[in-house]
């Protein structure tokens, strides 16, 4: 197996390039910068907007308000974004009402849209006719002189049905009708808004901004009880956006349960009406929207004005994407599962973090649908016994990786540190309890020789996982390249173990186990939401009896055990 030594070199690159490009952004009002609606609210929709809370930014009122006029949470006016979405609206009398007259003036404007499409309940499960749009607006609004690129400016909407078979885009004032972030080029930040109804009138509202989600889940994994864990309420976006930015969990290919131009998503009996049908001739490739939200995290950590307010953070939150997951991405074999290859592709993800190492892990087809027979797996809503690509799995996110990138590029740490941290519980990738408790051991403030403080506190802690981690830190031997090595040794165990069925049924029970994980994790126990959106989105087959999260272990020899 390979280890992945120019992984961190890479992901520090994107940040680099991004940061260059925030100077031409600093100007202003020059160059700024992605649920089923079922007459209600959806709990937790993909780009989710505050529908009860408190917006933590103070705006200043014009004694004149313009025609459109977005209020915050608590009804006042807001006219000092600096978005596009804000000077667009701000600029119309009167306000757009619904999706259909946001895209005209957008495109009126000289706007790009690209529309991606997403089955909520699987990729064949359209009976129920829940899709997602996610629409991706980039060019030059000439009435404002405001270039958008590439990652700034996303907006979601979702459809509804009546009658026997249509299919429409659900602008009905009893629903969400849209959520919309964009990026604001003197903030440095995103805004975060939604179109709504509330009081029987159809509104914008912002709701709040990056930093305002970063303060939401300032105590994530650093709970003063941990069984009962405490989160903000200035925006419901916090418990999706978890690190400030666009989010796609599907990020890379195949893109399970998205519309891609080699296999369009089935609809079904259901046939889109005329409204509907022009915004899904614009569909695009779902690796269009994650080329764009990479460039959007990429753009929000490269923005100085985001890094100082991390800075001001404290050490334990600069430092929690390493230690503990902050968002989630999702990765699975890349045929359809329905093509029946002979062989399956694992992405090595779920074994071990691919700063460390990467390669590829191959099953038998074979032994994999006797893992799927043995755990009777079945998805939900359907007959069949398994998502639209097999061995979907959570995976570390992005924007942990360039989080991480970016605390080594601006030299909070170094790759080694980064290397000894990952070694720590090396096989449990995403959800170590073992290693996010560490996070804890760290001092509240960066200044001074943290290190070596955070090096006393290991040493006197009666924990494994600190112990090996001191060990780690100070071991000139454990440096990146035994790190890796080590990673690398581990995935080749994995592929020669997992050569028979039993080893692919005992490491299925360890994936089913991860799935449940990631709804167990701190991630998604905000009350607001959850990344997986439960409830509105169908993700993953489920299995009988149930996963326990914690039950299982892998070992270094490639076996899970209790």
């Amino acid at each position: 197996m390979r280890a992945s030594k120019n992984y961190w070199q890479s992901l520090a690159a994107i940040v680099v390039v991004v940061s260059g490009l925030m100077a031409l952004a600093t100007m202003p009002f020059a160059q700024a910068d992605g649920n089923q609606s079922q007459k209600s609210f959806p709990p937790n929709s993909a780009l989710a907007g505050l529908r009860y809370g408190v917006a933590s930014n103070l705006h200043t009122v014009s004694s004149t308000p313009a025609a459109c006029v977005i209020r915050d949470s608590n009804g006042k006016p807001v006219l000092d974004n600096n978005d596009p979405l804000a000077k667009l609206l701000l600029a119309s009398d009167p306000c757009p009402r619904n999706v259909f007259e946001l895209r005209s003036r957008l495109l009126a404007a000289g706007a790009k849209i690209k529309t991606t499409f997403v089955d909520n309940r699987g990729f064949h499960n359209a009976k129920s006719g829940s899709f997602s749009m996610f629409e991706i607006v980039s060019g030059r609004l000439e009435p404002f002189g405001i270039d958008i690129k590439d990652g700034e400016f996303f907006f979601g909407h979702f459809t509804g049905t009546k009658g026997a078979n249509t299919l429409f885009a659900d602008q009905s004032p009893s629903s969400l009708m849209i959520e919309l972030i964009a990026w604001d080029p003197v903030k440095q930040l995103y805004n975060f808004y939604e179109l709504s109804d509330e009081g029987q009138k159809r509104q914008w509202f912002y709701r709040g901004n990056s930093l305002d989600i970063i303060a939401d889940v300032a105590l994530l994994h650093r709970q003063p009880t941990p069984s009962k864990p405490q989160f903000g309420s200035r925006l419901r976006c916090s418990a999706c956006h978890v690190a400030g930015g666009p989010i796609m969990k599907e990020l890379a290919a195949p893109h399970n349960d998205w519309w891609t131009a080699a296999r369009p998503l089935p609809l079904g009996k259901w046939k889109p009406d005329s409204a509907l049908s022009r915004i899904l001739q614009g569909l695009v490739d779902a690796g269009e929207l994650s080329k764009s939200v990479k460039a959007g995290v990429s753009k929000l950590y490269g923005s100085e004005k985001f890094q100082q307010a991390q800075r001001a953070l404290s050490l334990q939150e600069q430092l929690r994407p390493l230690f503990c997951p902050v968002e989630l991405n999702l990765a699975s074999d890349l045929s359809p599962f329905d093509q029946k290859t002979s062989q399956m592709k694992i992405p090595s993800a779920f074994f071990v973090h691919p700063g460390l190492a990467q390669g590829v892990i191959t099953i038998a087809r074979d032994h994999y649908a006797a893992a799927l027979a043995a755990a009777k797996a079945k998805f939900p809503e359907t007959s069949r016994i398994d998502a639209d690509h097999g061995w979907l799995a959570p995976v570390k996110a992005f924007s942990d990786s360039v989080a991480i990138a970016s605390l080594v590029k601006t030299s909070i740490i170094d790759q080694e540190f980064v290397c000894d941290v990952l070694a720590v519980d090396l096989t449990n990738p995403l959800f170590s309890t073992a290693r996010g408790n560490l996070l804890r051991l760290l001092p509240n403030k960066a200044g001074g020789d943290w290190q070596t403080a955070f090096k006393a506190s290991l040493k006197a802690s009666q924990d494994p996982a600190a112990q090996e981690l001191f060990n780690n830190l100070t071991d000139p031997k454990r440096n990146v390249q035994f790190h890796q090595a080590r990673a690398a040794r581990f995935l080749s165990q994995c592929q020669n173990r997992l050569q028979s069925k039993e080893a692919v049924i005992a490491m299925y029970r360890l994936l089913a186990q991860r799935r449940a994980e990631a709804s167990a994790s701190e991630i998604s126990k905000n009350p607001r939401g959850q990344i997986l959106e439960p409830g509105f989105r169908i993700i993953f087959p489920e299995v009988t009896p149930p996963a326990k999260p914690g039950k299982l272990r892998l070992t270094e020899e490639g076996q899970p055990r209790p």
